[in-house]
């Protein structure tokens, strides 16, 4: 991805986190449908189909290096960005996940994965280390056609080809 772009793919995901900031109440869970597709880590993935969010912007602001794991500032997310996807985990949520599928003997519901087909719930969290470096609010680190951006309202991450994506926050979390 050009430098030129990831400005205005960072204003899309800015955007996006204060539409979902502002909307629906602490429960509110919105994910999308997507294909059968493998995580970016071993994992038994499950997509629950619901309504997805509104076609977004997804441009990516204020492009820092490339952080392979990086957490919130709070440190209540960490997240995985590569090449072929990306994964968050939040360790405090009040937020409603969909219903555990069947065959999830990991935890669940406080883990997202991104993948080319979209956003959708993780089974069996991988380790994810805390001590990964900060991510500021309002930086975004991409590698490949991936990136996320840190904001007061969360983490929004997004595939930059196909425009899917997820936002996870202590209240809430929905799929695009």
């Amino acid at each position: 991805m050009h430098r030129t772009h990831a400005g205005s793919m960072l204003a899309g995901v800015a955007l996006l986190a204060l539409t979902l900031a502002g909307c629906g109440s602490a429960s509110d869970v919105v994910t999308a449908s997507a294909g059968s597709t493998e995580a970016p880590e071993p994992a038994s993935p499950s997509r629950t189909a619901t309504l997805p969010l509104k076609k977004v912007d997804t441009d990516l602001p204020k492009v820092g290096e490339e952080m392979p794991a990086f957490r919130s500032p709070t440190g209540n997310i960490v997240c995985r960005v590569a090449s072929d996807g990306a994964r968050c985990a939040i360790t405090d949520y009040s937020f409603t996940p969909p219903d555990r599928p069947d065959g999830c003997e990991g935890s669940w519901g406080g883990e997202l994965v991104l993948d080319e087909s979209g956003g959708y719930f993780a089974c069996a969290v991988p380790e994810m280390s805390g001590n990964s470096p900060e991510l500021e609010y309002g930086s975004s680190t991409v590698i490949g056609d991936y990136g996320c951006t840190s904001q007061r309202t969360g983490v929004v991450c997004v595939h930059t080809g196909s425009g899917h994506g997820f936002m996870v926050s202590r209240t809430k979390t929905g799929t695009f």
